[in-house]
């Protein structure tokens, strides 16, 4: 093909510069318009480690309680020598801001990042964080959340298998148990086949019958108001008594409550309740002074059946038992001479029955007494005239020749 030398015009040139910024434009908005391109936008990066990728690939999508707010931009395993558990690193590219406020606000440090499929069937996953609280610091480039994963279809169908093997192997010894049971061996066995078994159920069921028979005629009849049962349902007599008896307890708790009665007044006057309260105390002064006595009762017991003390050796000492029997017996002989001697007083014999029945020596002693009376008086006398005057009784004459 001969080489053109045709040149490009201006206007041609202008056309196609047009028409290239209208692709451009055109292919910015078709982009755009899903809202996962936006060259403008900056971008905060944030990671989260899981045990296990189970299906997480970039460019999944990262949501915010269920608004999507970024990607997956990578899903890379740990070096060997992390300590971490979870081995499974994804970095995760979110918008910094969300409706006009910092990304930064709703994922905090306790954010958490949680992996859960895209569909039931479907082994595709994403990554949904859950808000923070406010009390929490806010994250930064670079922090790492935390992370729970969901359960997947591996792991329902993984279970689902282990239940059928246990299932499978709970199915062998229930067969041999239900052929047992089909033979009539064992209480299960027994309980399929016995006849008499049925019957004594059967019985049993008939037996409740009846008596629920009995308990729905004795319903009725207190429902027509037979029997006390009846009256007590049906009577109005004894409801309005009732409401009587409620009204009068009413009036007597209103009474107690505001202080009338005895009872009122026991209630709510302090008064008395400080002479109750006193008098209860005064009540375990004297029931501790009662033990104290009961104490002090039980001491003396107790030394008077060891036998000592005055009492003790009184119960005990056989010896001072016979002294005191001994003083007894020569008190009793004493007693006797005493008797003697008092009845020879009265019949006049010696000197006291003299002194006591002679007459003549009762006026000599009479006599006697009134000499000494006399005596006795005229000596007060001379001794009265001997303090009044005593110059008169010592006064003495001395005459020498």
């Amino acid at each position: 093909m001969p080489r053109t030398e045709r040149k490009l015009s201006l206007s041609e040139l202008r056309v196609g510069i047009f028409v290239l910024a209208a692709l451009i434009l055109f292919a910015f908005l078709i982009l755009n318009s899903t809202g996962d391109f936006n060259p403008f936008e900056k971008k905060l990066y944030l990671k989260a480690r899981f045990l296990s990728a189970d299906g997480l690939r970039p460019a999944a999508d990262v949501q915010l309680a269920g608004v999507s707010i970024g990607k997956v931009t990578d899903v890379k395993f740990l070096p060997p020598d992390d300590e971490d558990e979870n081995r499974i690193e994804a970095t995760l590219a979110v918008g910094s801001t969300l409706e006009g406020k910092p990304i930064t606000e709703l994922i905090r440090e306790d954010s958490s990042a949680r992996l859960i499929a895209t569909s039931v069937l479907g082994n595709e996953k994403m990554i949904n964080i859950s808000p923070g609280s406010s009390s929490a610091a806010a994250v930064r480039e670079g922090s790492i959340l935390r992370s729970s994963s969901a359960i997947s279809m591996n792991q329902l169908t993984e279970t689902g298998n282990d239940l059928l093997e246990q299932i499978k192997k709970l199915a062998v010894p229930a067969n041999e148990i239900l052929k047992k049971a089909n033979k009539g061996d064992g209480t299960l066995g027994r309980i399929v086949n016995d006849e008499s078994l049925y019957q004594n159920l059967d019985g049993a069921v008939a037996e409740a019958k009846a008596t629920m028979q009995r308990l729905q005629a004795t319903i009725d009849k207190i429902n027509s108001g037979q029997g006390s049962a009846g009256k007590l349902v049906n009577d109005p007599e004894l409801y309005n008594s009732l409401t009587r008896t409620v009204t009068h307890l009413e009036s007597i708790s209103a009474d107690i409550k505001s202080g009338r009665g005895s009872a009122g007044k026991f209630v709510s006057d302090d008064a008395l309740y400080n002479e109750t309260r006193a008098a209860v105390a005064d009540l375990r002064r004297a029931v501790g002074q009662f033990n104290e006595i009961a104490a002090d009762f039980k001491a003396v017991s107790t030394d008077l059946r060891e036998g000592r003390g005055t009492a003790g050796k009184l119960l005990k000492d056989e010896k001072m038992y016979d002294d005191a029997r001994d003083a007894l017996t020569r008190f009793s002989s004493a007693t006797a001479k005493l008797d003697a001697i008092l009845a020879d007083a009265r019949e006049g014999r010696g000197t006291l029955g003299k002194i006591l029945t002679d007459e003549t020596l009762y006026n000599s002693i009479n006599q006697t007494a009134n000499n000494v009376a006399t005596f006795t008086g005229e000596g007060t006398k001379l001794l009265n005239d001997f303090r009044q005057n005593p110059k008169k009784f010592l006064r003495i004459k001395l005459a020498i020749f």
